[in-house]
C-alpha cells in the first residue's frame, strides 16, 4: 500500500559496490504470463484540488475503495484533508467522494491509507503530522521544518465494506512520536499479518509490526532491514517499503533510500524471509531505480514492482521478477489515461548526468502506486499523476492489469 509523502533529510553515507543499471529497452517484448494493461481510468480528478498518494482496497462486497490525500508531506489544511471514492464495477467508473476527513488541530496535517484485512475487513490508518511552524515549500527552512515533525499514528476498523469505522486506537510511540507506517499489510500463510513500519530516529529503523489476531491488535516493530548494510559506514534510512508474499510463503520486501552519494544512487534494496518474517536476508541493491515502490505477487509467483521511475525517464515504471527478486525485467510505464504524460514527457530519456541529480528532470510528475488484486488474473493499480495542462494539480489514475494470455 502507498503511504504519505514524507520528506527525508539527506544522510551522509559511504558508497558501496556499484550495481549495474537495469536494462530498460524502449519497446520491450513481453513474455507469456507478463501483465498487460487492459484499461486506463481516471479515478478522481478535481481541477481545483490536489490529489495524491492513493491507497486501494477491495471490500467484502466487491467494491473498490480508494483514499486520496489533498496535500503532500502531511502539510496542514483547515479544509478537507482526505477524500474517499468508490467503484462498484471493477474500476470502470468511480463515485464522487463518499467520505472525507480532516483535522482541526493547529499545525497538524492528516494522511490516511486503507489496508485489506482477512475476512473482507478494512483497516484505516490515520497519521497526524504535527509541524513546529507553518510549512511553506518555498521557504529555505522547509526541510528543517519537515525534520521537526511529530508523528501520531492510529487505526480504525470497518466491518461494513468501508462505510463506517470504529473508534481510533493509538498505534505509535506516544513519547518519541517518531514512528509511522512505511508500507502495506500482508497476510502470511500461518495467519499472522505483517505491517511495514519504522522511524527516522538515531539509528533509523525499518521493519514490521505483527498481528496474530487478524489486525485487531499489533505488536512492537521488529527490525527487518539491516542498517547500515554491508559496505556502508553509516545508516541509509530505508523507507517507503513495498512487500509481497510469494505462493511458497517467502516474503519479499523492497525499500528505497533517498539517494546514496556520491551520485544520488536511487537503486532499490531488497530483503527476503523464509520463516514468516522472523529473520531476514542481508539487504542488497537491485538494478531497478526510483521511489515509492509497491509490490504484488501473482499466484504463479511472478513479482510485480511498480515505482516512480528514476532510471529510464519520467513515468510510473513496472518491472517483473520470475525468481523472487533475484533478477528483474523492465516492462513499461503505466498508462496515464489523460495522455498528457506521454505527450509531454514520453520522449525524455535521462543521461548519466541527469541520474546524478537528486531529482531527475520531470521525475516527480507521477508516483505512489498501490496494488489491489481482483482475481487470480487481474490486478488494479492506482497512482497519482500530473493533470497538466488541464490543471496545476495531480489527479488519481488507475490501470487494470491482466496476466497476458489468460
Amino acid at each position: 500500500m502507498m503511504q504519505p509523502v514524507l520528506v527525508l533529510l539527506s544522510m551522509a553515507v559511504l558508497a558501496a559496490t556499484v550495481v549495474p543499471a537495469l536494462a530498460q529497452p524502449l519497446s520491450p517484448e513481453p513474455k507469456p504470463g507478463d501483465p498487460v494493461i487492459a484499461r486506463a481510468d481516471v479515478v478522481f480528478f478535481n481541477p481545483g484540488v490536489e490529489s495524491l498518494t492513493p491507497s486501494i482496497v477491495r471490500a467484502g462486497n466487491g467494491d473498490l475503495v480508494v483514499s486520496i490525500a489533498v496535500r503532500g508531506d502531511g502539510m496542514p489544511t483547515t479544509a478537507v484533508a482526505m477524500n474517499f471514492v468508490r467503484s462498484s464495477d471493477q474500476g470502470k467508473t468511480w463515485s464522487a467522494p463518499v467520505l472525507t476527513s480532516h483535522t482541526d488541530k493547529p499545525l497538524t496535517g492528516l494522511s490516511e491509507a486503507l489496508h485489506q484485512l482477512p475476512g473482507g475487513r478494512i483497516l484505516r490508518y490515520s497519521l497526524e503530522l504535527v509541524w513546529p511552524a507553518e510549512p511553506d515549500q518555498s521557504r529555505p527552512d522547509y526541510l528543517a521544518l519537515a525534520g521537526g515533525r511529530k508523528f501520531d499514528s492510529a487505526y480504525s476498523l470497518s466491518d461494513d465494506h468501508g462505510v463506517t469505522f470504529s473508534e481510533r486506537k493509538l498505534l505509535s510511540d506516544p513519547v518519541a512520536r517518531n514512528d509511522f507506517a512505511q508500507g502495506g499489510i500482508v497476510a502470511l500463510p500461518n495467519g499472522d499479518l505483517l505491517w511495514s513500519w519504522g522511524h527516522w530516529g538515531s539509528p533509523p529503523l525499518n521493519g514490521f509490526k505483527r498481528s496474530t489476531d487478524g489486525g485487531n491488535t499489533w505488536g512492537p516493530v521488529a527490525r527487518a532491514f539491516q542498517d547500515p548494510p554491508p559496505g556502508f559506514a553509516r545508516p541509509l534510512a530505508f523507507n517507503e517499503t513495498g512487500v509481497a508474499v510469494c505462493p511458497d510463503g517467502a516474503i519479499v520486501a523492497v525499500a528505497r533510500v533517498d539517494g546514496c552519494p556520491p551520485a544520488n544512487d536511487k537503486r532499490f534494496w531488497l530483503i527476503r524471509s523464509q520463516d514468516h518474517g522472523q529473520t531476514w536476508s542481508v539487504p542488497r541493491q537491485i538494478p531497478v531505480m526510483g521511489g515509492s515502490p509497491a509490490l504484488s505477487c501473482t499466484p504463479r509467483g511472478q513479482l510485480w514492482l511498480a515505482y516512480r521511475d528514476g532510471g529510464l525517464g519520467p513515468g510510473l515504471g513496472l518491472a517483473v521478477s520470475d525468481d523472487q527478486g533475484e533478477t528483474w525485467r523492465f516492462l513499461y510505464h503505466l498508462r496515464e489515461p489523460k495522455g498528457n504524460h506521454e505527450r509531454l514527457y514520453g520522449h525524455i530519456r535521462w543521461t548519466d548526468e541527469d541520474r546524478k541529480q537528486p531529482w531527475r528532470p520531470a521525475e516527480g510528475q507521477v508516483g505512489y502506486p498501490c496494488f489491489c488484486r481482483l482475481s487470480d488474473t487481474e490486478v488494479y493499480v492506482v497512482y497519482h499523476a500530473s493533470a497538466y495542462p488541464a490543471a496545476a494539480h495531480c489527479y488519481i489514475a488507475g490501470n487494470l492489469l491482466r496476466i497476458g494470455g489468460e
